[in-house]
């Protein structure tokens, strides 16, 4: 059996860094498009919105090297959380834990404060579990 998901998408805000009793826990919302050509030749998108999770060394990763905007392939399997709201009702969330990333846009210049640790024609960060 296979549980695998693939996503290349724009972060949609920049990331969340939680510190656990497990170490650093980061938490990702990336956007995904698909563009088609309906029956009338007029183009459609499907927007998709995922949530991403990363923990360790990725989540520190993420947390330094990640803003809104940024373009991501993402690498990872779908878990599927319950818990029960202030409500008492029974929630639900499908979220992807991250595994492997790679950063397909530079960092802008200025970014934190800092010089662009990536350059448009150098190679991008990768990062693995």
């Amino acid at each position: 059996m296979v549980n695998r998901v693939t996503l290349v998408g724009r972060l949609t805000r920049d990331p969340e860094v939680h510190e656990t009793a497990g170490g650093k826990l980061t938490n990702l919302r990336i956007v995904t498009t698909e563009y088609r050509k309906g029956e009338d030749g007029q183009r459609t998108d499907s927007v998709q919105y995922h949530s991403v999770i990363a923990f360790g060394r990725l989540a520190e990763i993420c947390a330094d090297y990640l803003t809104k905007g940024r373009l991501v392939f993402i690498e990872g399997k779908l878990r599927t959380r319950e818990w029960e709201g202030r409500d008492g009702l029974h929630r639900y969330t499908t979220e992807v834990v991250a595994d492997t990333l790679q950063m397909l846009s530079p960092r802008p210049a200025g970014a934190g404060g800092e010089a662009s640790p990536v350059e448009a024609d150098e190679a991008v960060p990768t990062a693995s579990v």
